[in-house]
């Protein structure tokens, strides 16, 4: 037979109530904080993976202008190498005007390395340099530009890798503080008073712990 109200009246009463007290105003705080960290912490790691993602495009991009500058820079060097080997040919066979005809086209960097070469008088000085195409003489404004581009490239590579760091770490603390949120929202739950305070604890701990991990990491607004 189902029980009487007076019955269940009694029951209902007999039931211990555990009160909050002071764990309430406590797991409030815990909670709407958890909440604001969460979503600040999102935000910062959409924005430093946004960073890493425009830092590694200009990485990328430099590469690509260095790997361009290079085989630029390879092209006109062989074309400086090719006038050269007709100017020596034409002065070999003692025509002037045909090796004056070659070294009046040589580009800009070949010629000042060519006077630079002719300046150490190499027909008759055996100690002059081969040719004008060693490094003291024959500096190629591209392959310049193609190691600047370089270094640009791995500049930008390395602040990609940082920025990619500062995203991963701030979805930790996100992380993080969704567990704080968890303990202070099932906190309630129990019956017993001992399980509410070691679990609010237990939110309260992972939450000091992730704002202390918060403050030491960078912002970008």
């Amino acid at each position: 037979m189902p029980a009487a109200p007076e019955e269940l009246e009694t029951a209902v009463e007999s039931k211990p109530i555990v009160k909050w007290s002071a764990l309430e105003p406590l797991a409030l705080v815990l909670l709407s904080l958890a909440t604001v960290g969460t979503a600040w912490c999102s935000y910062q790691t959409t924005v430093w993976g946004g960073a890493a993602q425009g830092m590694s495009n200009l990485s990328a991009a430099c590469a690509r202008r260095a790997a361009a500058n290079e085989l630029q820079a390879q092209q006109v060097a062989l074309l400086d190498v090719l006038l050269f080997s007709q100017y020596v040919n034409a002065r070999a066979g003692s025509n002037e005007a045909l090796a004056t005809f070659y070294a009046d086209r040589f580009r800009d960097e070949a010629k000042t390395a060519f006077q630079a070469w002719i300046a150490t008088d190499p027909f008759k000085n055996s100690a002059a340099p081969p040719h004008p195409f060693v490094t003291n003489f024959y500096r190629p404004r591209l392959v310049d530009e193609a190691h600047k581009a370089e270094a640009e490239a791995q500049k930008y590579w390395q602040s990609a890798g940082e920025n990619g760091r500062n995203s991963r770490s701030y979805v930790l603390i996100t992380v993080l503080l969704a567990s704080a949120l968890f303990c202070g929202g099932t906190a309630p739950k129990f019956d017993k008073l001992w399980v509410r305070r070691a679990v609010l604890g237990l939110g309260v701990s992972v939450f000091v712990f992730a704002v202390g991990r918060l403050y030491l990491l960078p912002v970008q607004l």
